[in-house]
């Protein structure tokens, strides 16, 4: 079957067949601190446990006063000592005694619970009492060693995402070093006699090689290293030369190219992965924007070269990376697969005229939200050509308006992807 006569492919069908062939990439070894002070989010590539109990020994949740009552007890106790945070008491409290202790401070041995000090009159601690206003339940204001975190207590999973919390955590249980996945690295490699790159003058005949530039700073958001490959320009030479220097390098994991990639007598992308021997597995997705989608791999000794063949209008790029490559990228630095695609919510269209499409076909179209009486209202934007860019720079949604739908009337139910 020739790629003019193969069906189009559906989106649903297309992230499964994507997402299925992405693995992650391998581990490395890393400083918790260095990871915080670094400039992308990190992925645990495997399970971590905790070398120590949190928290690490008994101690006081409140300031207050560490007692040794039972219910029969008085409430004047004896002021014995003092327990504050980094520096406990040797005192072991006998029945009736009380301690003065902070919050996060050990107890001391024989401490039943814990009494509030907003809950006891501290008007006679200079003679060396303190009055209580009821006994407390035993235990209470207590934090048990280990009632948090256990000795060995799995404190990380593979796919974990390195939060500030997380790292919180595993500091906590006496961690400082962990296994990680390794940041993808992507090379951008743009198409066209056309572009002229950023910064080097222009004319009104000129295309600007924004699109790039645009998917590099998307994919430095998902914490990826960006390698630019430049312009190939018109020729299958110059197209095979640059994606080649992909193959021979063996620190870049992604290729992705922008343009070129359609049916055009100057579109070299296909002709030029063929030369090199890749295989695709998706080819034109039944969608809008960015139908002319491909996907697949460069072949090379260890690990293949995944490769994404963007289309060359920005608006198709960017969804079409939204889309496919963003959750793909998120599966090689590690995360795991059911957290990778951002999940579609449910509102009213609230265009003034119906939304009009042809079937066969999903439609992304960019739009706003807004919270109106409890519901999300979606308003599609003027401006939906896949050329028209202000369009996706306004948008903060795409509706996603499924492939056998035709009409969709104002205060129909939509389903919307958050951007």
């Amino acid at each position: 079957m020739s790629d003019l006569t193969r069906p189009l492919l559906p989106v649903d069908d297309a992230l499964q067949q994507i997402l299925a062939a992405c693995t992650a990439l391998p581990a490395q070894r890393c400083a918790l601190t260095d990871i915080a002070l670094g400039d992308s989010v990190r992925v645990l590539a495997r399970e971590v446990r905790s070398a120590r109990a949190i928290p690490a020994f008994t101690n006081s949740a409140m300031d207050g006063y560490a007692v040794n009552v039972d219910r029969t007890s008085s409430l004047l106790l004896r002021l014995v000592g003092t327990s504050r945070a980094g520096h406990g008491t040797a005192v072991a409290l006998a029945a009736g005694d009380a301690v003065a202790i902070t919050t996060g401070a050990p107890l001391p041995a024989g401490t039943t619970a814990v009494v509030m000090r907003e809950h006891c009159d501290e008007s006679r601690v200079g003679d060396g009492v303190v009055v209580i206003e009821r006994l407390p339940v035993v235990g209470e204001h207590i934090r048990r060693r280990g009632e948090d975190v256990d000795v060995d207590a799995v404190v990380g999973r593979a796919g974990d995402v390195l939060t500030p919390a997380r790292l919180n955590l595993l500091w906590s249980a006496g961690v400082v070093e962990v296994d990680v996945v390794r940041r993808p690295t992507v090379a951008v490699m743009a198409s066209g006699d056309e572009l002229r790159e950023v910064g080097d003058g222009f004319t009104d005949d000129d295309v600007i090689n924004s699109n790039a530039w645009a998917i590099a700073a998307a994919c430095r958001r998902l914490g990826c290293q960006v390698r630019l490959l430049g312009i190939a320009t018109d020729t299958l030479d110059s197209h095979a030369q640059r994606m080649g220097l992909v193959v021979n390098d063996d620190d870049i994991d992604v290729l992705l190219t922008i343009g070129g990639v359609s049916m055009g007598s100057h579109d070299f992308v296909r002709p030029a992965l063929q030369q090199l021997g890749a295989t695709l597995s998706v080819w034109k997705l039944a969608m809008r924007p960015g139908k002319p989608l491909a996907f697949g791999a460069l072949p090379r000794a260890g690990r293949d070269v995944v490769f994404f063949g963007l289309p060359g209008n920005p608006v198709s790029a960017l969804v079409t990376f939204e889309l496919f490559v963003r959750p793909a990228l998120l599966i090689l630095g590690g995360r795991r697969h059911d957290d990778v695609v951002v999940p579609r919510r449910c509102g009213v269209l609230a265009d003034p005229v119906a939304f009009v499409k042809k079937t066969g076909l999903a439609v992304f179209a960019r739009a706003t939200t807004t919270m109106v009486d409890g519901a999300v209202q979606v308003s599609t934007l003027d401006r939906q050509g896949s050329g028209q860019i202000s369009g996706l720079a306004e948008a903060t949604a795409l509706c996603c308006f499924t492939a056998d739908s035709s009409v969709v009337s104002p205060g129909d139910d939509v389903e919307f992807m958050p951007l």
